[in-house]
Order: C-alpha cells, then structure tokens, then sequence
C-alpha cells in the first residue's frame, strides 16, 4: 500500500470518527432522555431541560445524522419470556439460522456460533429440543437466563467530547462495583396479565423507534396483520396504556452507541458464575459503560451473561479485571468467547413470540426452509 494511500485512509477514518463526535449539548441531552424509566415526550424532555421543544427535535436529527439511534429498553421477565444462549462448535451463517425467536447471532472466533432466542418463560426445553434437527451439533453451552439488567450507557461519565474518546479505567469499574450497595434479585415471573400480538407489535416497534407515534404503529399495524376489521387508534393506545405501560414493561429509553465504538473491534461474551447479588452489581456498573450493551442473569442458577465490544488492545486487561473480581470473591467463576464484531445482529422481539408454540414455528421453518416471522434488525 502506498503512503498516499495511507494517508488519505488516515484522513477518512479522522473523518468519520469527528462526524460522529458529541458536544456537550448532545451529551446532556442524551442523558435527559435516558433519565426517565418510562418514554418521555418530547414536550417534557424540553421542559425538563429548560428548552425549547424544536431544539429538542433538532438535537434527535443531529444525532440521527451521525448515526446514531434510541431504542426502548425491555424487561423480558415482565413480558413472560426468558432467554436461552447457545454456543455451537460450528459456524452457521446467519441465513441457515432459525429467527422466528431469534434476539441475537454472531459467529464465534476462530469458529462457532453464538445464539440468544426468546422464549415464553418455561419453554427453555421446547426450543431446544425442537432445534435439534437444525442445529449441526449438540450445543457445546446451553444457558437459562430470566432477567436483565436496564442498559444505559452513562456518556457524561465515560465520554470525552473533546477527544471523542470513551474513557476506560478497569480499576475504576472495580471499584464502583465493591462500593455499590447489594439489591433485591428477582428470581419469580412479574408478568401480569396476558400480552398478545399488538401488545408485541407495539414493542417491536417501540424498539426500533421509541418516539414514534401511536398512530403511526397503528397504520402500520394494519399493514403488517392485513385484519378485516381494522384495528383503531383507540384500541392500539389502550393496549400501549393498559398493558404495556401499566405493567412496567419499558424501562425508559438508551443510546445505541455503536458509532463511537468502531474502534472496539472484538465482541465480547463474558459468562459468570456466583453469587446472584454480586454477579448484580458486576452487571450493573458495566452496563453503565459505553463498551458493554447487555447484561442478562439467572439468579437461580446463579449465572449472569455480560455483552460488549472492546478495543483489541483491552481484551487481556478485561481478562485481568475479570480475575480480580474472582479473586476478591466477587464472581466464583469467568470465561468470555471472542464475537465477529461485523457480523453480529441484534434482533427486536417477534410479535408472535407469545402467540404461537415455540415447536410449530420451529416445524415451520423445518419445512419451509424460511421463518414464519422475523424480528427486524435492531444493531449490527
């Protein structure tokens, strides 16, 4: 390659990386939006904020612009469901992958598969068992998880605007875990009531657009189930209210902060066993950093699994911070697989999730060759 070449690869990397750097201003109001633990209007954003509700508007398309999205943050246990990883010896590509309850896929490095479906709590067994003609081999790790922890990433803390730099100190993240205080697990289903199609439908597209009109869900709403009597507006928003809302379902609003980690190449899944109240609190101040997106437990089980991406350069020093934790007696036992960062999907949750046996749109696709209905791409 020649230096010119170089260079001007140098120049477009600095380019991009100052297109997706954040002011102050952006920063704040990030952090506005994910203080809530329900979704906000955007009137009440701005007045919370002292601001005028335009400029709240034109803060959402600058952050539009430089690629950047909210999501609705979803308590699976309130929905009645539970998650299930799979860690297969064998690569699959994402197209031969069963998706119909699919949340997460990204291949394992060297090679492998890592999978997260789904499923109505309790039916953990059903999926399984249904995949067994799918999968190319028995998975080398099957793990249970029933909760998770609320993910918003803390930018005032960990983000430099004047750098564009996410800061990392592994010592400081030790410590704020050893100095927070130890919460109540829950361990039992807090679903109230039943949710059906256009509950899930709601939350489909809550997560892919917390700030889009209810009316706007029902138009498409209609397109999407094609009923013969079409469903009002009045019947979608009491389902948002009643349902949805009452019940605790959405836990607010976070950034998918992806743009400001392209620099963090290698994708972590990180598998603890312990004490369910310590393996809390481990997740609880990672997900606070930018460079971890997910944290889901069993605390039956006493496991928990920790998702992010990290700078090549961090991996052993997460290695190193992980054994400390064990050493301290935090977390009994740790590993982590290394993910394909550019291959990896995030899904939102299928509406019919709840609505159809698991077995039968396994069978579906075992027919078929193709998924009865697919959650949309949420992050790559």
């Amino acid at each position: 390659m020649s230096s010119k070449s170089s260079i001007s690869d140098a120049l477009d990397r600095f380019r991009q990386c100052s297109k997706r750097a954040l002011n102050p201003s952006l920063v704040d109001f990030i952090e506005q939006v994910q203080s809530y633990d329900y979704i906000p209007e955007i009137t009440r954003v701005a007045e919370d904020m002292g601001l005028h509700a335009s400029t709240i508007w034109k803060f959402m398309n600058v952050l539009k612009e430089k690629g950047f999205r909210f999501t609705a943050d979803v308590d699976i246990l309130r929905l009645g469901l539970e998650a299930v990883t799979l860690v297969l010896d064998e690569y699959m590509e994402y197209e031969e992958v069963f998706k119909s309850t699919l949340r997460f896929y990204a291949p394992l490095i060297p090679w492998g598969t890592f999978l997260i479906y789904l499923v109505p709590r309790g039916m953990s067994e059903t999926l399984i068992n249904s995949l067994a003609g799918i999968l190319p081999r028995e998975p080398r790790e099957i793990i249970k998880l029933t909760y998770s922890i609320p993910a918003k990433p803390n930018l005032r803390k960990y983000y430099d605007p004047k750098t564009n730099v996410i800061r990392l100190d592994w010592d400081e993240l030790l410590n704020a875990i050893k100095s927070s205080p130890k919460e109540a697990i829950p361990s039992g289903a807090l679903r109230r009531g039943k949710f059906d199609e256009i509950d899930l439908f709601i939350i489909r597209e809550l997560e892919k657009n917390p700030f889009i009109s209810l009316k706007k869900i029902t138009e498409d709403l209609n397109k999407e189930f094609k009923p013969v009597t079409s469903i009002n507006y009045i019947r979608v928003l009491r389902h948002f209210k009643n349902h949805i809302e009452a019940r605790g379902v959405i836990r607010g609003v976070k950034l998918i902060s992806a743009p400001l980690k392209e620099h963090a190449s290698i994708y972590i899944a990180a598998i603890l066993r312990g004490n369910p109240a310590e393996l809390h609190r481990v997740g609880k101040a990672l997900v606070a950093h930018p460079y971890f997106d997910s944290a889901f437990f069993n605390p039956i089980e006493g496991i928990g699994l920790i998702l992010g991406s990290l700078p090549a350069d961090e991996v052993f020093n997460f290695s190193i911070f992980l054994d400390k934790l064990r050493e301290d007696r935090i977390v009994r036992e740790w590993s982590y697989y290394m993910l394909d960062y550019t291959r990896k999907r995030m899904l939102t949750i299928p509406y019919v999730i709840l609505s159809e046996p698991i077995n039968e749109l396994v069978e579906y696709f075992k027919r078929y060759g193709k998924d009865r209905v697919v959650g949309d791409v949420l992050a790559t």
